[in-house]
């Protein structure tokens, strides 16, 4: 058989026992170290499966805050409502508004049926059927927050004259009948 190389120094006497188990022991760490620098497979694994979950969980959490802020906004449009809302309890006259392509029905009084074609008060879709009326300002307020809760009229009386009316100077006389 054949000798390995450190066996045959050590046999013909150029190296001494202690200097090769030294050799020995030395290189082995050095091998070791190489292979810690290096990430294994499951090392990276594991390191994309967290920064996967971090992604999810900043998702998740944006998606929380955004609720909790349109939580928020609706609390604050319904007491804006409450606060302000005009009693329709008298109402005996029908004043229809389309809603989503759908002509929707409420009662008002009379006086209010004159305030709403004055564009003075705005009708306000609190969800579920629910209508109710408050003054242009609060409803200005209700649109800053959320435009959807305010229901554009489109019964406004256009009485005024506009600028580049050129028969704005004539008066039309009130006993005229059509």
């Amino acid at each position: 058989m054949s000798l390995s190389l450190k066996d045959q120094l050590l046999k013909a006497g150029l190296a001494k026992k202690p200097a090769a188990k030294q050799t020995k022991k030395k290189k082995q760490p050095q091998v070791a170290k190489k292979n810690r620098n290096k990430p294994s497979e499951t090392q990276l694994r594991t390191q994309r499966a967290m920064l996967d979950k971090a992604k999810k969980d900043k998702k998740l959490n944006e998606q929380r805050q955004a609720e909790a802020a349109a939580k928020a906004k609706f609390a604050q449009i319904k007491q804006l409502v409450d606060g302000s809302k005009l009693d329709r309890k008298e109402g005996e006259t029908p004043y229809s508004f389309t809603l989503k392509k759908k002509v929707k029905k409420i009662y008002v009084t009379e006086e209010q049926q004159k305030q709403l074609s004055r564009d003075q008060i705005v009708i306000i879709s609190m969800g579920n059927e629910a209508f109710e009326l408050v003054p242009k300002t609060v409803a200005a307020k209700i649109a800053e927050r959320d435009a959807k809760y305010v229901v554009k009229n489109t019964n406004v009386d256009t009485s005024a004259p506009s600028e580049d009316d050129p028969y704005a100077d004539y008066q039309i006389p009130d006993d005229l009948t059509w």
